[in-house]
């Protein structure tokens, strides 16, 4: 009888160990890139408009961003692109009417750079944006992401990537810098699109 009694108490911890295994949730939904290096990372919850630095930095220069909008503020954050360490917390709020976020990444001492954030918007948020980068810190092309540097902005939280690694221009470039553009319901004086957990990683040289 002791047998059998150890014998269901093992199994029963075995199955409880498969069920807890099958229904964890991941710690995010990172896509697969071609970086193996994370040099920054924004989460937003430090809730100041004035703070604009990244939460992490393994780059040699200041990283930072800017916003050319009626306002910023920030609300509750999301688990998509969500990295070890960091909690949900809040995300960017970008407020009607907009143009658009520029976040400068120094790309210095890295190459194959990909970027990845999580966004969404309200039901009149802007719903088409376009991403534009620059490598002499003045004119925005979309070379890298030809054909495909516009995507669609969904009510729910989405991840989005963007590879730059086919412009050997992007690699180990002190002025690199990303533009999210704001191509529609952008002009209104309500709605916004919200950011949260951006990321730049690449491959260290």
């Amino acid at each position: 009888m002791k047998r059998l009694i150890i014998l269901c108490t093992a199994t029963a911890a075995i199955l409880a160990s498969c069920v807890k295994d099958r229904i964890q949730p991941p710690v995010s939904n990172v896509i697969n890139t071609a970086g193996d290096s994370l040099i920054y990372f924004w989460d937003f919850n430090v809730e100041d408009s004035a703070d604009r630095s990244p939460a992490f930095n393994a780059g040699s220069a200041a990283a930072t961003y800017r916003y050319h909008s009626s306002s910023i503020d920030f609300t509750t954050g999301s688990g998509v692109n969500l990295r070890p360490g960091f909690d949900t917390g809040s995300c960017l709020r970008v407020r009607n009417p907009s143009d658009s976020v520029v976040f400068v990444m120094p790309t210095t001492g890295y190459k194959d750079v990909v970027m990845q954030f999580a966004e969404q918007r309200t039901n009149s948020g802007p719903s088409i944006n376009a991403v534009y980068y620059t490598t002499d810190g003045i004119n925005y092309i979309s070379t890298a992401i030809s054909g495909v540097n516009t995507y669609t902005v969904d009510t729910t939280f989405g991840l989005h990537a963007f590879n730059f690694a086919s412009d050997a221009n992007t690699n180990n470039n002190p002025k690199f810098a990303v533009k999210i553009v704001f191509t529609n319901n952008n002009t209104g004086t309500s709605g916004n699109d919200r950011f949260d957990n951006v990321s730049l990683e690449g491959i260290k040289e």
